[in-house]
């Protein structure tokens, strides 16, 4: 009786602890096994909700497992604070019928990269990137506040000017544009009819995007003048039409890190995931976190 009990009390045992030591064999043994954590869990949850409204769920796998590397990297570095993201109402909103299939690609991209995030000398990088560029990407070095990333270099992304959007052309009255840029020139006199010869574009970067506008003796930055007047790109040029501003736009996005248009072109030529992300980012490593 007692041999019984003790062969039913092991097979018991064994039973309880299949699951575990099969979950240990397939994490490469007790030496390399750490259970996930609560907090893993959720930025792995964190990053499929930014992964979705992000990029378009119908790019390649590889171009949307590189965006999942960098919207991991881009959280761990900030701790987790990411204002985007999309919630399930959200993502039936965008997709519709297409629910189902893209979120199945987001998780698998996310999944297949879980825990990977991009470094340079140890330290995780500012994974800065945009939709599409203006044929190349901006060096970081020419770009007032970007200096320190050296890692964001200039790189071809010629097919970028296919892509939807890459080039716009629009108006604005005189008086909405001035109006426009009155809190960025503030200390100066902002006449709507002098317009838009009054705005000195002063310097631009070898990408063509604007760094330095100049009213008076007020200086700013391309990116201020572009989020003042809500434009696509600091690649801008102004002219008057008619007696009216005539807006031209290249490029959707800062143009600075790694170009999604330019990723998936490069992806449908065969690039991996980790070819994408060492092409568009200079000197970084992928590395398990």
């Amino acid at each position: 009786m007692k041999e019984k009990v003790k062969l039913y009390g092991s097979v018991l045992i064994l039973i309880l602890f299949i699951p575990w030591l099969l979950t240990v064999y397939l994490h490469g043994g007790l030496s390399g096994f750490s259970p996930a954590s609560e907090a893993d869990e959720q930025l792995e949850a964190q990053v499929v909700s930014v992964l979705a409204s992000d990029i378009p769920a119908d790019y390649e796998l590889e171009c949307l497992k590189a965006q999942a590397i960098i919207v991991r990297t881009n959280l761990r570095r900030t701790d987790g604070e990411d204002d985007g993201g999309w919630d399930e109402a959200a993502m039936q909103e965008a997709w519709g019928e297409d629910y189902e299939k893209n979120l199945e690609r987001i998780r698998t991209a996310a999944a297949e990269t879980e825990g990977e995030v991009l470094t340079c000398e140890g330290e995780l990088i500012y994974a800065a990137y945009h939709m599409a560029c203006n044929a190349k990407t901006r060096d970081a070095a020419e770009v007032p506040g970007q200096e320190t990333y050296t890692y964001l270099q200039s790189v071809a992304s010629a097919d970028d000017i296919l892509a939807d959007g890459f080039l716009y052309v629009g108006y604005m009255e005189k008086s909405e544009f001035a109006g426009a840029l009155a809190e960025l020139f503030r200390d100066e006199e902002i006449d709507a009819d002098q317009m838009p010869d009054a705005l000195q574009i002063t310097e631009r970067d070898a990408a063509e995007y604007v760094t330095r506008v100049q009213v008076g003796s007020t200086v700013v930055n391309g990116e201020a003048v572009r989020a003042a007047l809500g434009l696509s790109s600091a690649c801008f040029y102004f002219s008057e039409l008619e007696g009216k501003i005539r807006i031209v736009t290249k490029g959707v996005g800062h143009g600075l890190g790694f170009s999604q248009y330019g990723a998936q072109q490069l992806a449908l030529k065969g690039y991996s995931c980790a070819e994408l992300l060492q092409y568009y980012y200079t000197g970084v490593e992928i590395e398990s976190r």
